[in-house]
């Protein structure tokens, strides 16, 4: 007797990966087109409109003040809203930022411009990507972030071909032709970003789907139960909230810093061509991607807080040898271990906060914490900038960079995770008391 079976519904292919990559080429337009640009545009500002350093870094300064101001905001919108529709307005005030920045002659011209594009770069930018992909990971998080960030490498490595438009064409050409590129690019791009994977009747990290050898291979990391989630209240109310704000604040006042004025400190401060500074750049960006590579598994294997410990230590030895060691050798011993140091540590800061915090809240715990870190992106190209032009170079003000990132590993280490929420029970004692059970999160 032939039994018959019944067929099997093909199974939906996992969706987690199409927001990573989505993620990973809005991140490559930005950084291509804006952040790891905006050194080029230093120095053209500089030589045709005779503006100082330190009045262009307050500029850049507007951007990530709007972000950390607009983050707890920002996180609440993405809830209400989703992703896509956040990301795509973001997109459209992007290009009309890049436009109108195009055509500014006087500082206060300016610094509209760059409000108008912090606020598109803010919505469509890291907070909107990383609150799109957590859902989707859990497993594989820090990986699925590490490729995400690639994105901001592989538009790092534009950057020569970005100097070598605004030498031929100039720089307010090249800006009206980024506007236009933001919006065909980014806008198909945004689509990607889907809603969490329970939308699409999927689980994280593609539970439910077969999975490779390499897959099962790494280290089992159940998902949490969503009731242990903090809520943006009683994330506030941890140690670890607040020294990972800390920690996160001094890599990026190294960061920002270097992408503001490493085009300036190499031209103008060592000697080289502009075209060459801007190889600096992509060589920095090229090495992230390494990083990344390599990070991302190692943080879904190691202690996130050692490995992000580790990296400040490496950004604080790298500026020390940009500052003080002259030579070409030297920028690229810089670019190889600062890039490192980045990509290593870039995709652990959100992981970090997903592991300790939950997912239910992402958006809004981001969006505070943005808030704290921001203060180093504010901080430091202005300090870097006015220093160097008080004192005719950047040596100092890299040199205190450097120390402030080597004491900050400290924050990363004393972050541990925190308990789990503990909040009233509505079934009575019993309920209570396994409230009380529940299990903190571990990295």
């Amino acid at each position: 007797m032939v039994r018959v079976t019944s067929p099997q519904p093909p199974r939906r292919r996992f969706l987690g990966w199409d927001t990573v990559v989505g993620g990973a080429g809005l991140q490559l337009v930005q950084s291509a087109l804006f952040f790891q640009s905006f050194g080029i545009y230093v120095v053209a500002w500089t030589e045709e409109l005779g503006w100082s350093r330190g009045g262009i870094s307050a500029g850049f300064a507007l951007v990530t003040l709007l972000s950390g101001l607009l983050g707890p905001f920002h996180g609440m919108l993405l809830e209400r809203f989703g992703v896509r529709r956040v990301i795509a307005f973001g997109l459209v005030a992007l290009a009309a930022g890049l436009t109108l920045l195009s055509g500014v002659t006087t500082l206060t011209t300016f610094y509209l411009a760059m409000l108008l594009a912090g606020l598109g770069l803010s919505a469509s930018g890291f907070l909107s990507i990383t609150t799109a992909i957590v859902p989707w990971f859990v497993r594989r998080r820090s990986t699925a972030l590490a490729l995400m960030s690639i994105g901001i490498s592989l538009g790092g490595l534009l950057v020569p071909l970005i100097a070598s438009v605004v030498v031929d064409i100039g720089w307010r050409p090249t800006l009206q032709l980024s506007a236009g590129i933001v919006l065909l690019a980014g806008l198909p791009l945004a689509v990607l970003m889907r809603r969490e994977p329970s939308a699409y009747g999927q689980q994280p990290d593609g539970d439910g789907h077969d999975r490779s050898e390499s897959e099962r291979a790494v280290a089992p990391r159940p998902a949490r139960d969503a009731r242990s989630d903090h809520t943006l209240a009683e994330a506030l109310r941890t140690r670890a909230f607040w020294l990972l704000g800390i920690g996160h604040a001094a890599a990026l006042l190294v960061v920002s810093a270097v992408t503001v004025h490493l085009v300036s400190h190499v031209s103008e401060g060592l000697g080289f061509s502009i075209q060459r500074a801007a190889t600096a750049v992509a060589l920095v960006t090229l090495t992230s991607a390494v990083g990344q590579v390599i990070g991302g598994p190692l943080g879904d294997r190691f202690d996130k807080r050692m490995l992000a410990g580790l990296a400040m230590i490496a950004h604080g030895g790298a500026l020390v040898v940009l500052a003080w060691v002259p030579g070409w050798s030297a920028v690229v011993t810089f670019a190889t271990l600062h890039g490192l140091a980045w990509g290593v540590r870039a995709p652990l800061m959100s992981s970090l906060r997903a592991d300790y915090f939950g997912a239910s809240h992402f958006g809004s715990i981001m969006g505070a914490s943005m808030m704290v870190f921001m203060v180093g992106q504010l901080i430091g190209p202005v300090l870097a900038g006015t220093l160097a032009d008080v004192l005719g170079d950047y040596r100092l003000g890299f040199t205190v960079l450097a120390v402030l990132a080597a004491l900050a590993s400290l924050s990363f280490w004393l972050a541990k995770p925190p308990p789990a929420p503990h909040r009233p029970a509505a079934g009575g004692p019993a309920a209570a008391g396994a409230a009380d059970t529940t299990t903190r999160v571990d990295t």
